[in-house]
């Protein structure tokens, strides 16, 4: 990246606050693109039921993806009509799926287990009111017992993830691994190439690095490259202090001009890879929206 004197850089914050604050929307606009994905990611449940907030949310961010996290068994009646409506919108609608411990089973039994509830689900709705696939986040590195031995736990980890993967690949739902940007830090490496390789069919990247995202990507997109998988750019936006967040690690207060910038420096550095804009998540995103308003 390139550096700024001190002048330039107070500069460049000023205008992008202003930016953000006089045109809080309007930079979505103006980088719109026929073939430009963009995400939302959505943890409350009764989104489904309740979708008022919905509409608004594609077109103002002009969201491409949806990955809804839904509870099990599946209410088949509200999630045929939810998934019918995202359709309507030309909007793929996904399972928003995972737990801590499915991440410490090499058989991946428990997440098969939910994604044999999803192919359920699939075989008895119509086409127009089908999942498209799932978007799973596993976070076994979250664990104190990761600590003992990564290596180890990473394996088993990567293992069930290929064997769900393996399932969800006969059954037609696009498997998408969420992960954290940190694996190679740990020198985890190898075992996050065979996870790219052999386990998804895109990557999912939670980019707690505001303003170093092109770096900080830069392994999990040789990777993506390398085998011919989409990358997706996950950028924060709850408010700092919320599960420890700090002013570096989420775009609350830079605002979505910042956001912006941030994944066009994406897109520029890695230019032969399909890049995801994706957004964590809706509530803060609401809250954003409801502030502008005010």
């Amino acid at each position: 990246m390139k550096k700024m004197t001190w002048g330039i850089a107070v500069f460049a914050v000023l205008g992008i606050s202003l930016m953000s604050s006089l045109h809080f929307f309007r930079s979505t606009a103006n980088n719109s693109s026929p073939s430009l994905r963009r995400g939302m990611f959505e943890w409350q449940e009764e989104r489904v039921k309740d979708r008022n907030d919905v509409n608004e949310l594609i077109g103002k961010f002009q969201i491409t993806d949806w990955y809804q996290e839904l509870s099990v068994p599946v209410d088949r009646k509200t999630t045929a009509a939810f998934v019918s409506h995202l359709h309507q919108s030309k909007v793929k609608a996904y399972a928003l799926v995972g737990e801590t411990e499915w991440g410490y089973e090499a058989d991946g039994a428990s997440l098969i287990a939910y994604l044999e509830e999803l192919v359920r689900y699939n075989a008895g709705v119509k086409p127009a009111e089908r999942l498209d696939g799932v978007m799973v986040d596993v976070e076994p590195y979250t664990r104190s017992r990761w600590k003992e031995d990564p290596a180890r736990h990473m394996e088993t980890y990567v293992s069930g993830m290929i064997e769900a993967y393996r399932y969800a690949q006969k059954h037609d739902l696009i498997f998408i691994a969420c992960i954290p940007r940190h694996y190679d830090d740990q020198g985890l490496t190898e075992l996050l190439e065979i996870l790219i390789r052999d386990g998804c069919d895109e990557v999912a990247v939670m980019d707690y690095d505001c303003g170093a995202e092109a770096e900080k990507l830069e392994t999990e997109a040789r990777f993506a490259e390398k085998y011919d998988k989409a990358l997706h750019c996950i950028l924060e936006f709850q408010r700092v202090g919320k599960h420890g967040l700090t002013e570096d690690k989420t775009y609350r207060n830079k605002g979505l001009a910042a956001a912006e910038a941030a994944w066009n420096q994406v897109d520029q550095a890695f230019p032969s890879i399909s890049i995801v804009h994706d957004y964590h998540w809706s509530k803060p995103l609401i809250e954003m929206m409801e502030e502008e308003n005010e």
